[in-house]
Parts: structure tokens; sequence; C-alpha cells
């Protein structure tokens, strides 16, 4: 009888985790090289435990992911990210762990990416998604940061206060629900103090992304001697944003406002992915 009791609150468990199982989609850019402001070819893509570190999180408090870029296309991999000294955890057992998992999801695969495209995301229904998170690395400047559909996701998980966690250079998306995104851009590209019009779903929240002292370090070693059209803590702060960033580049920086949860920096992703199963779980 033991045993039989035993079993049934085991597969009772089992179900009732299930049951509560969330639906995140992970939005990333599928951009691979990016022209900078003087006419370089930067090769860029995502940070590994910018992505890495959230999503081990999510998996293993039991949660289902789907993957999505612009186009489908399968994202590529910073080659500088690839590298211990990103993580929170610096050793090489907390990287080992972590590369292992995502050789296995096979996200930068040509052929076999489980990645899908907004377009798909779309006919499946964003109201089967219960959070939405977005890594960084250079590659959102790419094609994220006025993206119609993307825009549309947002805003739905907005009006309906599902987690929207961003992280490192990643919140430049939250630019996609401004409702002049594509002339912010521009003006932004230009040089401008660009100006949003009313309506941003996101204005006055509290935030943070790339600060522009560490984007400065940056540019001197990762940008081969060239910049970036504009910096995102400007982008966000002219937006509507309500901006901060740590004492000290390079620490664990968290904001959570509402539904949204922004990090700082590659230090803060971990952070990023507890708040957003806090959330979740509340």
């Amino acid at each position: 009888m033991k045993k039989v009791i035993f079993l049934f609150a085991v597969t009772t468990l089992i179900n009732f985790q299930v049951a509560f199982a969330e639906n995140i989609l992970v939005v990333m850019s599928d951009v691979s090289e990016m022209k900078l402001k003087n006419g370089y070819d930067y090769k860029t893509g995502f940070y590994l435990n910018e992505l890495m570190e959230p999503i081990k999180i999510f998996m293993d408090a039991g949660h289902t992911l789907t993957f999505a870029t612009p186009t489908g296309l399968a994202p590529t991999l910073d080659p500088v990210s690839d590298t211990p000294d990103h993580f929170l955890d610096t050793s090489q057992e907390t990287y080992n762990v972590h590369k292992a998992l995502f050789n296995r999801l096979m996200l930068t695969d040509r052929e076999h990416s489980p990645v899908i495209s907004f377009a798909r995301v779309d006919q499946m229904g964003i109201e089967n998604f219960d959070a939405v998170f977005v890594p960084g690395g250079h590659a959102p400047l790419g094609d994220l940061v006025s993206n119609e559909l993307l825009s549309k996701f947002l805003n739905h998980f907005h009006s309906e206060s599902k987690p929207t966690g961003l992280v490192c250079h990643g919140p430049v998306a939250l630019l996609s629900s401004l409702p002049n995104s594509k002339e912010f851009e521009a003006e932004m590209k230009a040089g401008k103090k660009a100006k949003p019009t009313k309506g941003w779903i996101y204005e006055g929240y509290k935030m943070t992304v790339f600060s522009n002292s560490e984007e400065t370090i940056a540019t001197k070693y990762y940008l081969g001697g060239d910049e970036l059209f504009y910096w995102p803590e400007n982008a966000i702060t002219y937006a509507g944003g309500d901006y901060s960033k740590d004492g000290t580049d390079w620490a664990p920086h968290i904001v959570v406002d509402r539904e949204l949860v922004t990090g700082q920096n590659n230090k803060s992703s971990a952070g990023v992915g507890k708040a957003v199963i806090k959330l979740l779980n509340y």
C-alpha cells in the first residue's frame, strides 16, 4: 500500500509541474554582421552566457522554450563571448555545463536549429506564450529596434502583464514598440537626439541596458577601431525610459518594474532569468 501511495504522490507531483509549465518565447537576432558608423563590417551575434544562463534557469524550472528570430534564420554566437569570463560564476565547470546544454539545443546549426520566424510565432498565436526573453550581444541593434511583429508581441506581453525579460543590449528591442520606431531608429543613426511620439508602452518604466561607460570599453576592444551609430543607454533614455545603472561597470544590475525585467550587462543575465521565474510564479 505504501508503494502505491508513493507512486500516486510522484505522479500527482509530475502532473502538477507539467500543468503549470509555462511557454517562454526567446527572441533573438539573426544578424551575424553589422556595418558600423565608419564602414567596418563587424562580426556579431548573441553572447553565450547572456542566452544560456537564463535558458538553463528556465529549463531547470520545467518551462517550455520557443526560440525565434525575425526571419527564422539560426542565430550566430559571438565568438568573443565563448569563454567562462563572461559568466557570473567564471569557473570552467559552470562554462562546461552551459556550453554542453547549448550544444544539445543546436540553436546555431543551419540545418537542425529549432528556431522559427516571427511570422510563425504570429501564426501560432502570441497569446499562447507566457513570457518573453531577449538576450544581448550587439546583434539586437541590427534587427530588433524597429520590427513590427516584435512590436505586436511586446504590446501583448505588456497589456497582459506577462514577464518581459531582456539583458545587456537586449533591451533595445523595447524600442520596437515605439509608435514611431522606424523614424526613431533613423534619427538615432543620424546622430540626432531622437524624439518618440506619445504612446510608448514603456514610457516612465524603470529599466537598464548596457551603459555608455561600458560601451566605451567595448568600442575600444571589440569594434575594430570603428563605433556604433548610437549607444543603447542614450536610445532608451531618449525614448522615455527611467534609466539606471550600477555604480561599478560590469557589476550585476537588475531592474524590475511591473512586468518588465532588464539587466545592465553580461553579469546580470542570471539575475534576469531568476527575476522572470519569480514573476511567473507570482
